[in-house]
């Protein structure tokens, strides 16, 4: 508030200002007789004109500043947003999917997409002032499309996932083996909580598969902790087509466990470690 009427009163200033030198300046150009006598004296009227309008001078002027302020807050807010959306791919792809229940013939029964955006929305304080929910659907939804149709490693389809969770375990170091791992299976008889052995740039990932249709508690995250300690990896991780309990997230983030969806192949080293290196 003082601010803005600090500006408008400086720009006012300097337009009062402006106009009477230009006025003071012309009068004494008429009086010395150094030109036509009418083209001083219309410059002196205009220069008082100026010094007379310069509150309304300054009030366009001030507006106008405001408008461009508000439209480059505005761009930057949308590119903020289209930066999370990319950052968060993984998840909100995950997530936006799971929004949406059919039934076995294949009719929608529940749709709760708006719901799964209002969370994104709300984890990275997106600015409403600047951007409207409308306008923000349409700007994650386009450029989560536009991703998708980026080419990508033809043989990975994190929607594709096979029908019983030993077939899962054999997706998941297969499509692990496609980015860079190398990746096998454990003895079932014998694997301590982990399924699938990776390993990439010297670093070894233990992961324990869950194909489910009810989320994830916090039973599976401790599997995967003692299993880390039995093998011996560096990092332990719980993949699931399902959602976890809020209780097994806190455990996860307690023990160090990571807790990841087939969304996250592409990434999971990066996800994982916590750096981009070329792989092995």
């Amino acid at each position: 508030m003082w601010s803005r009427l600090s500006l408008f009163v400086r720009t006012m200033f300097r337009i009062a200002l402006l106009g009477l030198i230009c006025a003071l300046a012309a009068s004494m150009a008429r009086g010395r007789g150094l030109g036509p006598d009418a083209l001083w004296l219309g410059l002196s009227l205009l220069g008082m004109a100026a010094a007379a309008l310069s509150p309304l001078w300054a009030w366009l002027w001030g507006r106008r500043g405001r408008r461009e302020s508000l439209e480059a807050r505005k761009s930057a807010e949308r590119a903020r947003l289209l930066a999370e959306a990319d950052r968060h791919r993984a998840a909100l792809t995950r997530n936006l999917a799971r929004a949406v229940k059919r039934n076995d013939y294949g009719a929608v029964t529940s749709d709760k997409t708006p719901e799964a955006l209002e969370e994104f929305f709300a984890s990275v304080k997106l600015d409403f002032a600047l951007i409207d929910r409308a306008e923000a659907s349409a700007l994650v939804s386009g450029r989560l499309s536009a991703r998708k149709k980026e080419p990508r490693r033809p043989s990975f389809d994190p929607e594709a996932l096979p029908g019983d969770g030993h077939a899962f375990e054999a997706w998941v170091a297969e499509a692990l083996s496609g980015f860079g791992w190398k990746a096998q299976t454990t003895p079932g008889s014998g694997d301590q909580g982990l399924d699938v052995i990776a390993r990439r740039n010297g670093k070894t990932l233990g992961v324990q598969c869950k194909l489910y249709k009810s989320p994830i508690g916090n039973k599976a995250v401790q599997e995967a902790h003692a299993g880390k300690a039995f093998h011996g990896v560096d990092a332990a991780a719980v993949m699931s087509n399902a959602a976890f309990t809020p209780s097994a997230r806190a455990l996860a983030e307690a023990t160090g466990v990571k807790l990841f969806s087939p969304h996250d192949i592409p990434e999971l080293y990066e996800k994982t470690f916590g750096a981009r290196r070329r792989s092995a």
